[in-house]
């Protein structure tokens, strides 16, 4: 079925450039550190920080899961990638209410659905039709929200633990520290061992 192969999703360009990134995604968490403690950084400069940093977090996750996928560097490498893109991605992720949204959505689509293709009567057993597409939107919406609450209420969780300001900035800080020892062609591991 997948026997022909999609060049553009081919990423194995990204390999090379896990070291560099790993400077630039450790640059911008220390950067966050900064931005928190310096007077006036209030508001533009976090937000922009913030907004930068999502980014560069959803770059890290892309390198490091290529990384992992191609097996190309050390265990440190690719997991500093996906921990620091974890970290920078999940704060920002984590106020959208994607409960709701998909909650909404399940429910619409099932009442649509039901609605185009197969319409009722006005009248069921007495029952008006429009509470019957109220019970196919509203049970559909419920299960996927809660479905969805819970997902959410783990990712705040773990934006919680990765997203305080010394977790981030001690992986900011191990970043660069490893991507500077990748362009040197060393590792954090080969210096510990």
């Amino acid at each position: 079925m997948w026997g022909y192969r999609l060049s553009w999703l081919d990423f194995s360009g990204l390999i090379g450039l896990a070291p560099w990134v790993l400077v630039l995604g450790g640059f911008i968490a220390v950067l966050k550190l900064y931005m928190k403690f310096r007077k006036g950084s209030e508001g533009k400069g976090q937000t922009g920080i913030g907004i930068l940093g999502f980014f560069i977090g959803v770059l890290l996750l892309a390198v490091g899961i290529t990384v992992l996928l191609a097996q190309a560097w050390d265990i440190a490498t690719w997991v500093l990638l996906v921990i620091t893109g974890l970290a920078l991605t999940l704060k920002p992720l984590s106020r959208i209410p994607f409960g709701a949204l998909f909650g909404l959505v399940a429910g619409a689509l099932c009442a649509g659905l039901l609605y185009m293709f197969f319409p009722l009567p006005p009248t069921i057993l007495g029952i008006s039709s429009l509470w019957i597409y109220g019970a196919v939107f509203l049970i559909p919406a419920l299960l996927v929200f809660l479905a969805f609450k819970f997902l959410e209420d783990v990712m705040k969780l773990f934006s919680l633990l990765l997203g305080s300001w010394p977790v981030v900035t001690a992986l900011g800080v191990i970043c660069i520290l490893q991507g500077v020892l990748l362009l040197l062609n060393q590792s954090i591991i080969s210096l510990l061992t």
